[in-house]
């Protein structure tokens, strides 16, 4: 049987974490810097992104061992960077240079499909496909609940939430959805809203800096120490966590989230942006609110939809890569310059990792 493919090292100055003890304010701040990746010892460096959400979350890792795709080689096309349940895409995701935009839920795909803006790819989420190389999976003494500290975005914060009431409310469950860890994103953390939340004495962690190449397995290293994982929202984190066998559910009040001034929605309140968007919100309130979460068959077609779990990898794997040939072709100049960028940035990561050998 052929060993699984992981790094050999995911958390910078540890062999191993333990999530249940949480990390200090120093540590979840050095997790979620830019200054990482320079620091731990791995063959990954940060390479600069051809197009943004295919490199983003540890995207462009994921391709790259899925489709055995040169590490040198840019991904040439455009994406989703989470889970999307919108039937539309944004103002970003039309006005690039990308010819084939990259999608896994099956609604979305139809919908863009019917627009013809761009020419849109059903494919299994990639992480589902390196979770799978990797070999991550459910840990047998997993216990204890995961809780999604739903996250803010540059100029987006969740406005008028009364967070007392909702640790309250997780404190009150029975005894199975103990112990309690909160995790955060890393938009989050640089706002220190950490600081905040520790207050409630529950342990705090992170999967760190969003473009980190070791971003994934960070996420899969922690999600898989428990049985049970929760938020007010429900964000891509609940389809993952479903896919390896987590069990997610949705508590309390659903939080508001405030535009001030980021240009790809509109200002004030944010809402569902589309019919497909609010269909789909609606579904997944409904499946997961109940307590305490059980299987059942529309949760999982549910969320097979969402990722494109019920798809051909192989026949997908063959396309992907004949598109990415195609376009790193069709793309060369661009292409060209962003290999040059890459060899920079690599020969920058080998030096620095010769005198950053310690955290």
């Amino acid at each position: 049987m052929k060993k699984p493919i992981k790094p050999q090292k995911i958390w910078p100055n540890y062999e191993d974490i333990n999530p249940f003890e949480g990390f200090d304010d120093a540590y979840l701040e050095y997790i979620c810097s830019e200054k990482v990746d320079t620091r731990i010892k791995s063959n990954f460096a940060r390479l600069p992104a051809l197009f943004w959400p295919t490199e983003l979350y540890s995207f462009g890792r994921c391709y790259r061992l899925w489709l055995k795709w040169p590490d040198i080689l840019p991904i040439p096309v455009y994406g989703d960077h989470g889970v999307a349940l919108s039937g539309e895409l944004q103002e970003h995701e039309i006005n690039n240079k990308a010819a084939y935009h990259l999608s896994w839920y099956k609604q979305r795909v139809i919908s863009i499909e019917r627009y013809q803006i761009k020419k849109v790819v059903h494919i299994t989420h990639p992480w589902v496909m390196y979770r799978k190389i990797a070999g991550y999976n459910l840990k047998e003494k997993a216990k204890g609940t995961l809780i999604f500290y739903p996250h803010s975005i540059d100029r987006v914060e969740i406005i008028d939430y009364d967070w007392d009431e909702y640790f309250h409310n997780l404190e009150s469950l029975e005894d199975r959805y103990k112990p309690f860890v909160i995790c955060m994103h890393m938009h989050d953390v640089k706002k220190g809203y950490h600081k905040k939340l520790r207050k409630y004495n529950i342990p705090i962690v992170s999967a760190g800096e969003t473009l980190s190449p070791l971003f994934v397995d960070r996420f899969y290293d922690l999600v898989s120490n428990f049985l049970y994982a929760t938020s007010p929202t429900g964000g891509s984190e609940l389809f993952y966590c479903e896919e390896i066998g987590v069990k997610y559910f949705i508590l309390g009040k659903e939080p508001v989230y405030y535009n001030f001034s980021h240009p790809q929605n509109p200002l004030g309140v944010i809402k569902p942006r589309d019919e497909v968007a609010m269909i789909s919100h609606q579904i997944k309130k409904e499946l997961f609110s109940s307590l305490p979460p059980e299987n059942s068959y529309e949760k999982k077609q549910f969320v097979s939809d969402v990722l494109g779990l019920e798809l051909d990898s192989l026949a997908i794997a063959k396309k992907l890569k004949t598109i990415f040939f195609i376009e790193t072709i069709r793309l060369l100049p661009a292409v060209s310059l962003n290999i040059l960028l890459r060899l920079k940035s690599n020969l920058s990561f080998r030096i620095k990792s010769l005198f950053n050998s310690k955290y």
